[in-house]
């Protein structure tokens, strides 16, 4: 007990003390046999004598312990539970940064627990990752996998404290010949503590960063925050590949892409300005079905829409895209009525209904309820019958409106963008490609932009752009090299 209880020391100690100490002190806690860590001493367990706070690297070793001898006894699942909640809360994040891999390890026994006992509620699980690091800016194999718990408990809503933070960084490897900067110094972003050696994060490939931001858009189309949704979509499609391969994620992520400009601007999006044109060409291909959708959307066509969605019904409940396909259809008709704004200020509801091609009824019905619902800024007087109805759009006030800009959050998110850019420039300036160039430039007297020296050319596939499906095997291209 005296060794667990050894550190920290009393006194505040400098970044390189400190670590000095800290390394010292994990080689003791090495040495030591796993029954250190669950021995009594005067009736109390080490969890009831350690801090979690102060003495973080111990309790979460003894909380490692006490995992592997809680057998079937939910009572005691539940008791180590709350120590872990409590641990959750009060750690001290720069010694949890030293023992990555016990941290990882507990949250996924956290996470295995709640699943035992059936708790649904995953705050914990997120609250532990913010708290080891508040921006949640470095992706990591835990970012991906709470996500997947989230929508597995059918409660997409709780992804959001972790998808909501920008992705800045990945893990990466340190620079050779570079000094390491220590996990006990006061650091900027934390892609300078969570990095390869550091535990923090599992092996990542190019799927995997793939898969969190088409399940991240999943969520945030499920919550109606299709801005966000349309953003991460977009980050799965623009993920770069080897000779303009695609894989079966980009052409899932399209599809859906597809789907949300007709929601949201009554027509597809345009391509992004940075998407080749044979990754276009590629998922166009695979995605005709969907083409033919939007097409007949835009042309506000919808006999041949409703059509088209009764003939693919199979298509788009294989893709997971049945509803997205129906709530589209019935954006349609929404659609179909605001276009009528453009000619007209207001029209009897019968004309309404020969536009449409509804009976009087069933478009007065219609009207009533698109109104009803904030689908359609007009008024219908009287409301009798339809023919004597009239509908008549609202002028859009000018100014402000609801949906404008945040200044405030927009100049936040600016200043953190800066940072991360500064981050990676400085990261940038110690890569051998970089040092290398500088001395080259030295040795010619070129004093030109890094930008300018960069060999912009590429070679065209010689072969149409096809399907790339990673597998679990085939991941030898890490995405934290």
């Amino acid at each position: 007990m005296d060794i667990l209880t050894s550190f920290p020391p009393m006194k505040a100690l400098g970044p390189e003390a400190f670590d000095k100490q800290i390394t010292a002190y994990l080689t003791k806690l090495d040495k030591l046999p796993t029954a250190a860590f669950s021995k009594a001493k005067d009736g109390k367990s080490p969890l009831d004598v350690l801090s979690p706070s102060s003495n973080s690297i111990p309790y979460i070793y003894c909380l490692l312990e006490a995992t592997k001898s809680l057998g079937k006894d939910k009572a005691k699942w539940d008791e180590l539970l709350s120590k872990v909640t409590l641990f959750y809360a009060t750690f001290d994040s720069i010694q949890m940064r030293y023992v990555g891999q016990a941290w990882v390890d507990l949250w996924k026994w956290t996470a295995e627990c709640l699943d035992h006992l059936g708790i649904i509620d995953l705050s914990v699980l997120s609250s532990a990752i913010l708290r080891l690091d508040p921006s949640a800016a470095t992706f990591t194999s835990l970012h991906l996998r709470f996500v997947r718990l989230c929508l597995g408990n059918n409660t997409p809503s709780q992804a959001l404290p972790i998808l909501d933070r920008d992705i800045y960084a990945f893990p990466h490897a340190n620079a050779k010949n570079v000094l390491a900067e220590l996990p006990s110094e006061e650091l900027g972003l934390s892609n300078a503590y969570i990095n390869e050696k550091s535990g923090l994060s599992e092996k990542l490939r190019p799927d995997l960063v793939m898969e969190y931001y088409l399940l991240g858009a999943q969520v945030y189309i499920g919550t109606r925050a299709l801005s966000r949704g349309r953003l991460f979509l977009e980050l799965v499609i623009l993920h770069p590949a080897q000779n303009h391969a695609t894989s079966a994620l980009q052409v899932e992520a399209f599809q859906k892409w597809l789907l949300i400009g007709l929601l949201t601007d009554g027509k597809p999006f345009p391509y992004p300005r940075t998407m080749d044109q044979s990754t276009i060409k590629a998922l166009r291909s695979m995605s005709k079905a969907y083409e033919a959708l939007t097409e007949s959307f835009e042309r506000r066509d919808s006999a041949k829409y409703y059509a088209e969605m009764d003939a693919g019904q199979q298509i788009w409940a294989e893709n997971g895209n049945y509803r997205l396909v129906a709530e589209a259809g019935q954006t349609l008709m929404q659609y179909r009525v605001s276009d009528l704004q453009k000619t007209y200020a207001a029209l009897p509801v019968s004309r309404v209904a020969y536009h449409l091609g509804m009976a009087s009824e069933d478009t007065l019905s219609t009207l009533d309820n698109m109104i009803r619902t904030s689908s359609l800024d007009a008024t219908l007087t009287p409301r009798t019958t339809a023919a004597e109805a009239v509908l008549r759009f609202n002028m859009k006030a000018s100014g402000r409106s609801q949906g404008s800009v945040d200044v405030e959050m927009q100049t936040k998110r600016i200043e953190e963008l800066i940072a991360a850019v500064r981050d990676a420039d400085k990261r940038l300036e110690l890569t051998k490609e970089h040092i290398d160039i500088t001395k080259r430039n030295k040795r010619t007297g070129t004093d030109a932009e890094l930008a300018d020296q960069m060999d912009l050319s590429w070679d065209t596939p010689s072969a149409p752009a096809g399907v790339m499906v990673i597998s679990e095997d085939d991941a030898e291209e890490d995405i934290m090299a």
